[in-house]
């Protein structure tokens, strides 16, 4: 069976920079996977892997290394075979920083002069950032990584569709993670479960 290798990221609710990832991915002749907050999820490129009978493993892309990241990986490739029922040779490392040789990359970069920071301060202050813009709503999708993997990035997808004149924001986790995808409206404040539809009891 052919493998094929993908660096998975733990972005935060503010982001992480997704294109830098695809393109270290890139570089090195690999995918990549999100634990959380953006696509491609850990479940559909296991997904894909798995239509092609292609062995996976997953490198945690963390400095220094995320022991959560490592941890929320084990446990949505574990949903991912509970809900699949597909047996699928799936193997994780350890973290980047543990590699033979990473301690050298940082210690280059200290013999380096670097740049002069000459950056301007007026970001903090334009105006722009003071404007809150129009919405009707305001809608908080959880996107942490239980919500992913029961199918939090369709809802979110789904919610800008049909609420075109709200706002509609990614959070971290909201909690109470067996009922998600889960997400918060206001001005009401009611939560909302689509538990039933995005992860069925497999064993039904």
């Amino acid at each position: 069976m052919n493998r094929r290798h993908l660096l998975v990221a733990r972005p935060t609710p503010s982001g992480v920079d997704v294109p830098a990832v695809d393109a270290l991915a890139r570089a090195c002749g690999l995918g990549y996977a999100l634990l959380d907050q953006g696509e491609p999820t850990i479940h559909e490129v296991l997904d894909a892997a798995a239509a092609e009978n292609v062995a996976v493993t997953l490198i945690p892309l963390a400095v220094p290394r995320d022991r959560y990241l490592e941890t929320w990986i084990d446990r949505a490739v574990a949903n991912w075979r509970e809900t699949r029922a597909i047996d699928l040779d799936i193997r994780r490392t350890d973290g980047v920083d543990t590699a033979t040789g990473f301690t050298d990359v940082i210690r280059t970069r200290m013999r380096e002069p670097g740049t002069p920071v000459t950056a301007s301060p007026r970001a903090f202050r334009s105006p722009a950032w003071s404007e809150i813009p129009r919405h009707t709503g305001h809608i908080l999708v959880c996107r942490g990584p239980r919500c992913t993997a029961y199918g939090a990035a369709e809802l979110h997808r789904s919610l800008r569709a049909t609420h075109p004149d709200a706002l509609v924001t990614p959070t971290g986790c909201l909690t109470p993670c067996n009922l998600g995808p889960l997400y918060i409206t206001y001005p009401d404040g009611q939560w909302h479960s689509a538990a039933a539809v995005s992860h069925p009891d497999p064993t039904a």
